[in-house]
């Protein structure tokens, strides 16, 4: 195999929140009465930093920040029992292991709530490290990334992330590792296409690694 470390994306790569992150959105459309978008809106609409999705379905002067932020993860919870794992990812995490891939999970999420989700889905034995949002080092994704990967001394032609967004890819190409991208998350393939990295409809198809 040509790569030592598979780093994943959680939310829309490893879990498949996409839908109930949408229904968090309209959740507070609602409050607002403002139309309800579609999958596909949300999906072409996505972006990063997140204030610049938002601000294409509200009124910021009018809705804060905080607000916001708050209120979708009120939501989000609300909806957690339809979540689930992308189909076809415990078998590839199963082949990676099988295969001796070291495997981590790079994420803007809290570190302690993947790894509850990462337990209750039998597959926290997979990764060997968590890198979330809440890391000690108060640092960035890219910087946790960078730090953990420099404590390790690993050769970064050996490291392959697999995410599901722009930012991803992003995120790759500042450490300077080998990117896929999955269109089943939460942007559309046109809109990760253009990064030119290979792009896959869903995880079963990523066979070359």
């Amino acid at each position: 195999m040509k790569y030592q470390y598979i780093v994943w994306d959680w939310n829309g790569t490893v879990m498949d929140d996409v839908q109930i992150a949408l229904d968090a959105v309209n959740d507070m459309l609602r409050e607002w009465n403002r139309p309800f978008i579609s999958l596909d809106e949300y999906r072409r609409a996505m972006d990063t930093p997140i204030i610049h999705f938002y601000e294409q379905f509200f009124d910021l002067k009018r809705t804060s920040f905080d607000w916001i932020t708050k209120k979708f993860n009120s939501y989000y919870e609300e909806h957690q029992d339809e979540l689930s794992l992308h189909d076809g990812i415990p078998e590839k995490l199963e082949l990676f292991r099988q295969n001796g891939c070291r495997q981590i999970v790079l994420s803007s999420s809290s570190t302690d709530m993947i790894k509850g989700y990462a337990k209750s889905y039998g597959i926290q034995s997979y990764f060997e490290a968590i890198l979330g949002a809440d890391n000690l080092l108060s640092e960035s994704k890219i910087e946790r990334a960078v730090h953990y990967f420099r404590k390790q001394q690993v050769d970064l032609t050996q490291i392959i992330l697999a995410g599901d967004t722009v930012h991803d890819f992003e995120v790759a190409s500042a450490l300077g590792v080998d990117c896929i991208l999955l269109a089943c998350g939460h942007q559309d393939r046109e809109t990760l296409s253009a990064c030119g990295c290979p792009v896959y409809d869903n995880i079963r198809e990523w066979q070359q690694i």
